[in-house]
Order: structure tokens, then sequence, then C-alpha cells
């Protein structure tokens, strides 16, 4: 990371920056930053600077919701360990989620699995591998609805691990199954990350790209 990245976060930002205790949380909020700026300006040639993020909070106002640009595209952004995700879709919502693999531990299954998921777990044998893979999951549909932490990771039933990932069923929605798809993503080794898509045409094309030349 370097100042200029710095220099893109806006008043608010800076001050959310400085409240961050560690080092490293600080960087994770700056890179995902710039990087959503530079890729938003890139699409809808803007100069970063000019890109506006509202991050306003649906059910407080502050500006730690998630971020919004008005007028396209949608963003997702996500951030674990030395990865940062940021993704852009101009077809409608999305969610990415990143984390770092074996962060999970057995003791969170019960917060994490719907009472379906947890045979197909036991059967995989409730790995860290296999609940990280749940856990990027859910976190990605819960960011493409934007319901986050409103809605219990429980509610949602996940395909297995061992298959491609797909929504299941949602406790109360029972449309959103045939109005998502998901993908598996490659963040690279020792990280798991996963996209959702809403309401997307069926053919949109997915590219996967490093941002270390966008911030160069």
């Amino acid at each position: 990371m370097r100042p200029v990245h710095t220099e893109l976060l806006d008043a608010v930002e800076r001050g959310r920056r400085e409240r961050y205790l560690r080092d490293a949380d600080r960087n994770r909020f700056t890179l995902g930053v710039a990087i959503t700026r530079i890729a938003v300006g890139r699409a809808r040639d803007l100069a970063p600077e000019h890109v506006l993020i509202d991050r306003a909070c649906d059910d407080c106002g502050k500006p730690h919701g998630r971020p919004v640009i008005e007028g396209g595209p949608h963003v997702s952004v996500s951030h674990s360990g030395d990865r940062v995700a940021v993704a852009i879709s101009p077809y409608g919502p999305l969610g990415v989620d990143v984390e770092e693999a074996g962060r999970p531990t057995e003791s969170i299954a019960g917060h994490l699995l719907a009472p379906a998921e947890k045979a197909d777990a036991a059967a995989a044998g409730m790995s860290p591998g296999t609940l990280v893979a749940y856990w990027t999951r859910k976190e990605a549909a819960l960011k493409a609805t934007g319901d986050g932490l409103r809605v219990a990771l429980t509610h949602l039933h996940m395909s297995p691990p061992a298959e491609p990932p797909r929504l299941v069923a949602w406790e109360g929605k029972p449309d959103l199954p045939g109005r998502m798809a998901m993908h598996t993503l490659d963040p690279g080794p020792g990280y798991a990350a996963c996209l959702a898509l809403i309401d997307h045409p069926a053919d949109v094309p997915l590219v996967e790209r490093p941002a270390a030349d966008m911030l160069a």
C-alpha cells in the first residue's frame, strides 16, 4: 500500500480508518476503498477521487453499511488476512466474501449450519475447510441481499461443500434460490472465497483479476 491509496479516502473514511487499532485493519480498509474507487472509476470513465461511495446503514444511517454507488455499478467488498476482494457488476446486486482457510472451528457450527446442513458437514468430517466453505457461501449471499447480520446464518441452506455453491433454501424467502447464482472464487492458497449474484443474466461473464496492476 502507498500514500496515494490513503489519499483516495474521503474525510469520513479517514476517520473510520483511524479508529482501527491495528495497522493491518487500517491497511485492509484503505485498500478496499482504493480498489473500489479505481475499479468503479474505470467502469464509469471517472477519476477515482470523483467516485462517491455511500455507506449509510439502513438501520441507523451511520456510515458503516454496505457500499452503494449512485447510478451503479453494484459493489461488494470483503477482506481477511492479507486478502481484499472487491466485486462490481452493472447487472444487479452481488456479494463477495473471502476468508482465511481453517479459521472457523467446530465450535461455531451451531451458529453456522442449518439443520439440513449438519448431516452433510458431519459426513464431510466437520473440518475447517468444510466450515469455511459454508461460511463464505452464506456471507456472500447475505451481502448480496443486504441483510448482513440481521439474518441468522442458520436461516440459509447451502449445497454441500463438495458440490458447486448453490442456495438451496432461505427461510422466509422462497423465491431467492431461483434468483441467486453463486460461484467459487480463487483467492490463492490459504484462502476461500465465494461470489453471490442476484437477478443476473444466466450468461453473465465472470472475470477475476488481481488488484496489483490496478494499484500500481
